[in-house]
């Protein structure tokens, strides 16, 4: 963990790291902890394959186009995981906490943290895809600059938002020069995207 990251301590015990493949028995537990509507409204989808693939993907996070970051307490416990894949310069991200550090300020923490990571990666532009019932995912990304616009039926919505490069330890907000260059929102990662929605052919 680098000293220049400036969301890496989240609260007093309690950080905000770069996944590693080590990690897969941590975050294999987290998700065990995890309550059901919070897997729901994270994959759209129920059962077991959405983790497996979830932390199949932990093994390929590059740094760049594919990112994992974990909240992690002192005793090692993963409490929030947060990531994103990115192609063309388009980044789709996800995140999740655990019940009991939901509404402390994790969430908005970790999408800080994946924007801080992303624009210096050559991303330029972020976008999520949300459900339109999910009020506290919304609140977040609205108040890192993203806007919301319908997604592909009325239970769900897209956020997005442009970014820039930043230094270290700047709030993440929407760029002043954006362009109509920008990419748009793709669906992705064949073994995510089908949990939300059927990919493009």
């Amino acid at each position: 963990m680098s000293a220049r990251q400036p969301w890496a301590a989240v609260q007093t015990g309690m950080f905000i790291r770069k996944a590693i493949p080590g990690d897969r028995n941590a975050l294999a537990d987290f998700l065990a902890k995890m309550d059901r509507e919070g897997l729901y409204e994270r994959h759209f989808a129920h059962g077991e394959a959405p983790n497996l693939a979830l932390l199949d993907r932990l093994a390929r996070a590059d740094g760049r186009d594919r990112v994992v970051l974990l909240a992690v307490g002192a005793d090692g416990t993963v409490t929030g995981h947060a990531e994103y894949v990115a192609e063309r310069g388009g980044a789709e991200f996800a995140l999740m906490v655990l019940p009991a550090w939901r509404d402390c300020g994790l969430g908005t923490a970790l999408l800080k943290a994946l924007l801080e990571v992303a624009a210096p990666a050559g991303q330029r532009e972020m976008h999520g895809l949300i459900q339109a019932t999910n009020t506290r995912a919304l609140m977040v990304a609205r108040k890192h600059g993203f806007e919301v616009r319908s997604g592909d039926d009325c239970r769900t919505v897209i956020v997005s938002r442009p970014l820039s490069r930043q230094p270290a330890g700047a709030l993440p907000g929407p760029v002043s020069d954006a362009t109509s260059e920008l990419p748009e929102p793709f669906r992705h990662d064949p073994d995510r995207t089908a949990l939300h929605r059927c990919p493009v052919p």
